[in-house]
């Protein structure tokens, strides 16, 4: 009877220790978030967008708090089959939310990235109420 005990016991602990173990997106352990999002290159995702174009964005972030976003609309309707459009903005980070940041665009309208989740393979959050997913380009 004590066999079995015992045997119940580690095969409980076996299977927690396998339940705390696991773990949905890889874990990039560093000291500054902002050297994993200013990785040198940028961001990239494609989507479509609320009038139904196919759409590529890109993101790049300077250390400096500067940075430039490029969306390219695809559709024959455009000369050449696409439109590309380029914005310069200014973020910084939202003091109150880690992993927060504020976009101010130069032509004066504005963005929020909140609950950023931030490694060297992927960058998702939600970006001005949609849940977005970037990878690096």
């Amino acid at each position: 009877m004590k066999k079995k005990s015992i045997f119940s016991l580690i095969l409980l602990l076996t299977i927690l220790c396998g339940f705390n173990s696991c773990q949905d997106k890889p874990f990039d352990p560093v000291d500054d978030p902002k050297d994993l999002l200013c990785n040198g290159s940028g961001w990239f995702r494609q989507y479509i967008d609320y009038e139904g174009f196919d759409c590529d964005q890109k993101i790049i972030f300077s250390s400096d708090g500067r940075g430039k976003e490029i969306i390219v609309y695809y559709d024959n309707f455009f000369p050449g089959g696409f439109e590309e459009s380029t914005y310069t903005f200014r973020w910084y980070w939202d003091d109150e939310y880690p992993y927060s940041i504020f976009i101010d665009y130069s032509d004066g309208t504005s963005s929020y990235f909140g609950d950023m989740y931030i490694s060297s393979y992927e960058l998702s959050g939600v970006l001005d109420d949609y849940d977005v997913t970037f990878e690096p380009f």
